[in-house]
């Protein structure tokens, strides 16, 4: 389980919603909490940022401590918290690396206002820089930081086959074993289509059909494989571990179909899948993040450099997350 959670705010009530899961995680893992929040230079006339003086530091420290004292009174956390000043992705990596972090927990949003937007931003760098996973909450409006959460019961954990996708069962299994949640490891098939040429338009304007043979062959050999994970994870947990395939073109769509209706609360998956070309940050992870509304844990794999996603076959960046 986790040892160590970092949590970094801006001072907005958007941000300090993660506090309340950071919270109830840390406790049933019986892990360290560490609240940060970054100042980030604003260039100003011949400054490279705006002169701070003793009392404005003293002000974003009185904030943390007291966001601390909320924290641990009645309730034995053990939180640290740290005022840095620097770029709020830069700052917010190296803060997990300083102490060991596990686990970042954070909101998709935090200050209002387009210069402000986490996501596509903040939330989108820390994403694609962290080395550790990070749970990227829907922030919802008019809820305050101590409201209670509710404990994770299921977790839906997409797979492609691959590897790079298989990573993220380290993470999804971390964050079940803190309320002893169920699993739902799923693989979507796509259909593989069957070219019909189209005497009058030629094969590269052809219309495409499924081969419903391949397909299948397909589908059952992923049945097979998705049971085995399952029936191996559950000896290594001791978790309840479900497995289910699905046949359907757009994966996102399955992926989010099947969250809402088998009361799926959370969704750990992997920010790569199946090669770079298959990159799924920034397609299927970001059509999830934005149209399920449900927690995301985004497991960065070990395998994938701790640098800027590229793209190898366009030889450029991928398209950073968007607003929800």
């Amino acid at each position: 389980m986790f040892r160590q959670i970092l949590v970094p705010l801006d001072r907005s009530a958007l941000a300090e919603q993660a506090l309340g899961r950071a919270a109830a995680l840390a406790r049933a893992a019986h892990a360290t909490l560490d609240v940060i929040v970054v100042h980030e230079p604003l260039p100003f006339a011949a400054y490279s940022d705006v002169p701070w003086h003793a009392e404005q530091w003293g002000y974003e420290n009185q904030y943390l401590d007291t966001i601390v004292q909320e924290l641990v009174s009645g309730a034995t956390i053990a939180v640290s918290h740290r005022v840095l000043r620097g770029g709020a992705v830069e700052m917010i990596c190296q803060r997990a690396r300083e102490i060991d972090a596990d686990l970042i927990v954070m909101t998709s949003h935090g200050r209002t206002g387009l210069s402000r937007l986490w996501l596509g931003s903040v939330t989108d760098g820390v994403i694609r820089r962290s080395g550790i996973p990070v749970l990227v909450l829907r922030p919802v409006d008019n809820r305050n930081r101590h409201e209670a959460t509710h404990a994770f019961s299921k977790i839906l954990v997409p797979l492609d086959g691959s590897p790079l996708s298989a990573d993220a069962l380290s993470s999804a299994t971390s964050l079940a074993q803190c309320h002893s949640a169920r699993i739902a490891l799923l693989r979507v098939v796509q259909p593989i289509p069957l070219i019909m040429p189209d005497a009058g338009l030629g094969v590269a304007y052809s219309a495409a059909i499924p081969d419903q043979k391949a397909t299948d062959e397909l589908t059952e050999e992923a049945k097979q494989e998705v049971a085995e994970v399952a029936r191996r994870l559950r000896i290594d947990t001791g978790l309840e571990i479900e497995s289910f395939v699905v046949v359907e073109s757009n994966v996102a769509r399955a992926i989010i179909d099947f969250a809402d209706g088998h009361d799926i609360d959370a969704i750990t998956m992997s920010t790569h899948g199946r090669g770079a070309s298959r990159l799924l940050l920034g397609s299927v992870a970001d059509k999830v993040l934005r149209a399920s509304g449900l927690p995301l844990l985004l497991h960065r794999p070990i395998a994938v450099a701790a640098s800027p996603a590229t793209n190898p076959v366009m030889g450029q960046q991928s398209p950073a997350l968007t607003s929800l």
